[in-house]
Order: C-alpha cells, then structure tokens, then sequence
C-alpha cells in the first residue's frame, strides 16, 4: 500500500503571527485630532444710540467716531471751519479714547487756524503734545505751535519754539531744515540780521552734509534760507546812507555797491535753487536793488552850493547830468525785470512776484521814456522815483505739516501758517 500524504495547514510560525499582528494594528489606530481653525478677532468703533427731538417728534440717531471724524475731515478740506471743529469736538466728547482722537486733536488746530484764531490754535496743540508726547503727531503739533506765534508777529516765541525743536533727537533732514530756516525766519524779523544770517548759514552748512545721503522732500526751506541769505545784505544795502561831504559820499557809494552786488549773487544762488517761489522773489529783489540805487542817488543831498533859490537852475542842471549818469542803473533792472517775467513765463507761475515785476517793468519803461504810453494798471502814479520801498512780503509757502489722518494710512496735504499770503508758516496740511 501506498502511504498517504498529510494535508493539513502546517502551523503559523511565532514571527509571523506578530507580524499580522503589527499589520493588523496598523490598519486600526485611531485618527489624529483635528486643530481648530484659528479664531479671527475684529475691534469694532463703539456706536452710540442718541434720542434726538426733531419737528416730527423724537427719533432715534447712531453714529460713531469713523463717521465723524469723516464728517470732519470733510469740512476741513472744504474750508469750513466751523463744521469742522463742530464734528471734531462732538468726537473727543462722545468718544474720549478711540484711534481717531490723536487726529482729531491736530486736526481741530488746523482748523482753528484756518479761522486765523492762532491763540486757540495753539491750545489745541498744546493739548495734543500733553496727551501724545512722543508721537509723530505731537511733534507736527510743536511746528503748529512755533508757525501759529509767527502769525501773531510774536517773533521772540516763534524763534524760541523753534530752538527747542532743534533739541529733539527724532528729526529728519527735512525737519531740521524747515526748523532753522523757521528760526532764522524769526530773528530777521526781529532785525538781529548777524543771528539770523549764521543760522540760515548753518542750515545751508547741514544740507552739505547730507544732501549725498538723503533727498529731501522739499526744497521750500533750503529756499527760504538762501533767499534770506540775500535779503540781510539787501537790507544792510537800504540802510547805507550817501552822505557829504563828497568824500565820505565816494565811500558810502562804494559801500552800497559792494552790499548790492554780494546781494545780488545770494538771489541768484536762490535761483538757481530752482524753486518758483523762491526764485521769483528773488528775481524781482535783484531788479528792486538797481532801482532803489537809483532812487539814493536822488534823494541824496546835494552840495551846498546848489542850495537856494538863486540856485534853481544849477540844480536843475545838476539833476540832470545825474540822470544820465545813473540811467544804466534803471536800464539793468528793466531788463532784470523782463527776465524775471520770461522765466516765470516759461514755468507757468503765476504770483505776487510776478505781479511785482511786471508792475515795475511798467513803472521803469515809463521812467526811461516818459513818451511811452504803457499801461500801469494799478500802478498809475508810480512814474516818479520812489523812496525806498520796504521789503515785500515773502512768497507762499508750502510746508509738509499736514492734516493729520487715522492710523495707517496719513494723507499729507500741502496748505501753509506765518508770515502772510497765504501764511507762510502752515504745516499743514500749509
């Protein structure tokens, strides 16, 4: 007989029962958790809920601090003052601490400037500066405060505010700038002329240092000051006297001279600036200092002996030889004059300067030709020399303090405050 074979499944061998066992496992573990999504946060503007009794009875009125600040900033904007701070104090009172109060602040000075109430102006930066110290506004607000005592003519303070500025470790190149030209400003108008002088120099000095490293946003105030820089000699110019005897004469004649001309380069180093406000100005000033040589050459005493009545007609001679001698001086500001007028011309600037200029353009031709019918508009009469006229206003000025904006996104505007037309000394915004 044949043996038979054994069918039966031979056993599992240990390995491989733990080896289905760790497969079996595998295929069974629980799921990982599940991180929840991460949970979005929004800070709402608190809304206030006000009974308001109107014609038709009481209705009920919301609003909250974006809307009015909105509101606000839209009456500035449109030069209604009262609006405006109207809206901007309703916000501090309703909404005491919101991210719109630090603007609210500056923005309700701005517009108490605007109304020129420069003392109220300047409680209302104060009250920024004491409640934000250490912001960008608050520092904006000490300009405010320095600009708003230019308006009022307290030059003493303006100059002072503006040393204590110059103290602050958080200015850039353009603050400092804007600040000693601001100061140098103010001692000119307080004629200390040699104060005034080393502090335009000393921003001039500084612009050297770091023009190659910084731009500058504006050139307004490096302007301001070069142009300055030819208005101290000028007035030093104005006050030469030309005296007898005939040599003391010749003396103060070569001291007027020599004043005009170092004036003369200080414009046009203003104009080459390139500023048009600047440049303007400076160009009617160095034609206004030919004219007023002239005008000292007449008006300067004559010698003794053409004194009197039995005189008159050697004085008449005398006047006349000396219009021919110093004719060139009127025929140099003409053409400084028609100069002036081509370049602003060809820049498209339309100003008090080139009001200016052309007005003398019109003034000297017919003083050269009297035969000339040349329309003076609202210079009629001024055909005769002139006593020495004093120094114009200076020119518009705009300045980088603007309106202030909420948090993230400040929109500068340009509009200015002190020193006239309009104000020179308006960060605003001016």
């Amino acid at each position: 007989m044949g043996s038979t074979k054994n069918t039966s499944p031979a056993p599992l061998s240990v390995g491989l029962i733990a080896f289905l066992g760790l497969t079996g496992c595998a295929t069974t573990r629980p799921p990982a958790p599940v991180t929840p999504p991460a949970v979005t946060e929004y800070e709402m503007d608190p809304i206030k809920i006000q009974a308001v009794k109107g014609p038709e009875g009481i209705h009920l009125e919301t609003f909250d601090a974006a809307e009015l600040f909105e509101q606000a900033g839209a009456a500035l904007s449109e030069d209604r003052y009262d609006d405006a701070l109207k809206a901007y104090d309703r916000l501090l009172k309703e909404f005491a601490d919101t991210r719109y109060t630090k603007a609210a602040l500056y923005n309700a000075g701005l517009a108490q400037q605007g109304k020129k109430d420069w003392a109220a102006a300047i409680a209302r930066f104060k009250m920024l500066i004491e409640r934000y110290p250490d912001t960008a506004d608050a520092k904006d607000g000490i300009f405010q405060i320095g600009a708003s005592y230019a308006e009022l003519e307290n030059w003493p303070t303006s100059a002072e505010v503006f040393a204590q500025i110059l103290e602050r470790k958080d200015l850039n190149a353009d603050d400092k700038i804007e600040a000693l030209g601001r100061r140098g400003f103010a001692q000119f108008q307080l004629k200390d002329l040699e104060t005034a002088e080393r502090t335009f120099k000393s921003a001039l000095a500084y612009f050297r240092q770091i023009e190659s490293e910084e731009r500058l946003q504006t050139d307004f105030y490096l302007g301001l000051c070069k142009y300055h820089l030819g208005q101290i000699p000028h007035e030093r110019f104005r006050a030469v006297p030309l005296r007898l005897p005939e040599k003391q004469m010749s003396l103060d004649m070569e001291e007027k001279a020599r004043l005009l001309l170092f004036a003369q380069r200080q414009y046009i180093d203003a104009i080459k600036l390139g500023n048009p406000q600047w440049a303007s100005a400076s160009g009617y000033q160095v034609g206004a200092l030919y004219e007023e040589f002239y005008d000292a050459f007449i008006h300067a005493p004559i010698p003794p002996e053409l004194k009197g009545p039995s005189n008159a007609e050697k004085r008449d001679v005398y006047f006349e030889e000396l219009r021919k001698k110093i004719r060139i001086l009127l025929e140099k500001a003409v053409r400084i004059h028609e100069q002036n007028l081509m370049m602003l011309e060809r820049l498209g600037v339309q100003n008090q300067w080139r009001d200016k200029s052309k007005l003398a353009f019109a003034k000297l031709q017919k003083l050269l030709d009297p035969n000339n019918k040349v329309d003076l508009g609202d210079s009629a009469g001024a055909g005769q020399p002139s006593a020495v006229p004093p120094p114009p206003p200076v020119p518009t000025a705009p300045t980088g303090r603007p309106g202030s904006s909420p948090p993230a996104s400040p929109s500068r505007e340009n509009n200015p405050p002190g020193s006239k037309e309009p104000p020179l000394f308006e960060r605003q915004i001016l």
